[in-house]
């Protein structure tokens, strides 16, 4: 079977009768992500910084992967595009392990964010070469659409959300914090 590139079909249901040849439903999947790409494209707001709905699509990928939650998703997406704008790294960790193959039971290391990958967002500026995976509907409005914020940071709350922070410093704190739940959680 011909290689899939990663990002091109669009998570749904799919019904499909017995026998149907998997290149069918592969393509029903790509063409599928294609209109839903495109429509949600027209409806993108202005001064977003991606030249293309494929940039658009591979910062969905992102947003897919940093946001557990529906209620995060546009707020993710705000600080990742604000950071974009200011010229800044996304240092965005599943980029780092997409690039590496590092499973999420593991944590990441120091060596980890330093290595050289098209997809290692500690390393490279702007958005990696392709998507980090299939993202959905919620994430693709979100990066098309996001948030009107000024933040900069987040981490994770340790409850399924994030922790939002405009500065360096309160971000800091926001790790801090997340760290303290952390070992309370695996003593």
């Amino acid at each position: 079977y011909p290689m899939v590139d990663e990002g091109s079909l669009y998570p749904d249901t799919y019904f499909y009768t017995h026998a149907t040849a998997r290149v069918d439903v592969i393509s029903r999947m790509q063409d599928k992500m294609q209109i839903i790409l495109a429509e949600a494209w027209a409806s993108r707001q202005a001064d977003l910084p991606y030249r293309t709905p494929y940039e658009a699509l591979i910062m969905a990928s992102i947003i897919e992967k940093e946001a557990a939650s529906e209620a995060d998703r546009r707020l993710v997406a705000a600080v990742l595009v604000n950071r974009m704008k200011r010229g800044m790294r996304l240092q965005s960790d599943p980029t780092v392990r997409y690039g590496i193959d590092v499973e999420t039971d593991r944590p990441i290391s120091k060596a980890d964010l330093r290595r050289k990958t098209p997809w290692n967002t500690y390393v490279i500026t702007g958005l990696p070469k392709t998507p980090i995976c299939n993202p959905g509907l919620n994430s693709l409005e979100a990066a098309l659409n996001p948030a009107d914020s000024e933040f900069l940071y987040f981490v994770s709350d340790g409850k399924g959300g994030h922790l939002f922070a405009r500065s360096l410093d309160q971000h800091n704190i926001n790790v801090a914090r997340w760290r303290k739940l952390k070992r309370q959680k695996y003593r």
